[in-house]
């Protein structure tokens, strides 16, 4: 049997002659209310755009200017400022709650979180460093700051667990500058939970990693301890 040829089709041949723009003149003239309702919805739509960038640029720009005020008057380090940092938080609070996701909020919450520190809220403390956490990507700038001020902040809680996988992850990022601390905490809780072969391990590599924190007698003197506790 031969193959068996496709059925052409048919086309219209003074359709095919015409231009586009012969079409859609020809489409307009007989829909003409049609052709103005879309006509009027692409200006629409057009403006509708243009004014949600203006919206957006504008509360941009207020949520900054909100947060400049604030960001003005928070405390600087020190061992006394557990008032200043009452006075500023209702502040932040208000600011976070006001402005949603705005490009501000997010260095508000990681203030929030250090004003709960600083004033002893320890588990608010650590439940705002970890919202600011999910606010962040996985390749942020932010991240290792944020999962050091958290491991601080759920160690202070008393939360080790939570501490150990924060300290965990900072150290899985790799960042020159807080590896050594983060190899020192890990020591820390795994000493506390009598796990001496862990901390034994991050102690090690807390000596070697950069930084001048923990200073090295520090832990030389963790080593020495677990060196006792073993001979016991």
């Amino acid at each position: 049997m031969g193959v068996k040829k496709a059925k052409p089709i048919r086309k219209n041949t003074e359709l095919a002659q015409q231009s586009t723009l012969e079409v859609a003149k020809e489409w307009a003239a007989k829909n003409t209310g049609a052709a103005i309702g879309v006509a009027l919805a692409v200006v629409v739509a057009a403006m509708l755009l243009g004014g949600y960038f203006v919206y957006e640029s504008s509360s941009l720009e207020r949520a900054r200017a909100a947060y400049g005020l604030i960001a003005a008057r928070l405390p600087g380090e020190g061992a006394d400022n557990a008032a200043e940092w009452n006075k500023v938080i209702p502040d932040l609070r208000r600011f976070i709650a006001g402005y949603g996701n705005s490009a501000p909020t997010l260095d508000a919450k990681m203030n929030l979180a250090r004003g709960y520190f600083e004033t002893g809220s320890y588990a608010l403390a650590v439940e705002t460093w970890q919202e600011a956490l999910k606010a962040v990507s996985s390749d942020s700038s932010l991240k290792p700051l944020i999962l050091y001020q958290l491991g601080y902040g759920c160690q202070a809680a008393g939360k080790p667990e939570e501490a150990l996988k924060a300290w965990a992850e900072l150290r899985r990022l790799k960042s020159p500058a807080l590896e050594r601390e983060a190899d020192w905490n890990l020591g820390r809780i795994y000493q506390e939970k009598k796990e001496l072969a862990k901390a034994v391990e991050m102690f090690a590599l807390a000596s070697q990693a950069p930084g001048e924190y923990p200073p090295g007698p520090q832990i030389d003197e963790r080593l020495a301890a677990i060196k006792i506790a073993k001979a016991k």
